[in-house]
């Protein structure tokens, strides 16, 4: 089972908190009372020997932090994270296909490996680059959102005068 990622947010810097309180912090993710046990036995600090053990919101904080970089994969410009084989993979034979949001670049490619579809995002002033390094398949919409246009593919549809019946031509 992969590890999960718990959010340090929810943790208040200056609490004490027990097992059973850290388990209620985080009772979304199902966060069993044993494992809290697990962490303070691996590297978890605890305030003292004393039952029940009491962690500092901070040392907590720090604990969660560590452990979530961990489980993080960084990848190069030309790699994507591939979800199946869980490690940074280049893709199959360069290709991509890219689509445009309003804050960056959506890129799917194929895992050279596998054959999984793999995503990443970049960048907008990053497609320059991303012409360079990769081939692009598909582009879908690239289209400037900073100046947006009126005009539409829809046609207006004209309405009937209010005169006539709705029933349309029956007789």
């Amino acid at each position: 089972m992969s590890k999960r990622l718990y959010p340090h947010k929810r943790v208040r810097y200056w609490y004490t908190y027990d097992t059973d309180e850290i388990c209620t912090l985080f009772a979304d993710l199902r966060l069993h009372p044993q494992t809290v046990r697990v962490w303070i036995k691996a590297e978890l600090k605890i305030i003292d020997k004393g039952k029940p053990a009491l962690v500092y919101g901070y040392d907590l904080i720090a604990f969660l932090k560590k452990r979530n970089d961990q489980n993080k994969c960084s990848t190069a410009f030309d790699q994507f994270y591939c979800m199946k084989c869980r490690d940074a993979r280049p893709l199959f034979r360069n290709l991509i296909a890219v689509e445009q949001n309003s804050n960056f670049i959506k890129a799917q490619g194929l895992c050279r490996i596998c054959k999984t579809r793999m995503f990443k995002s970049y960048r907008l002033d990053a497609f320059p680059e991303m012409q360079k390094t990769f081939k692009l398949v598909e582009v879908s919409e690239l289209y400037d959102f900073s100046t947006a246009t009126d005009n539409t593919h829809l046609e207006t549809q004209e309405k009937m005068p209010k005169s006539e019946s709705d029933q349309g031509d029956l007789f």
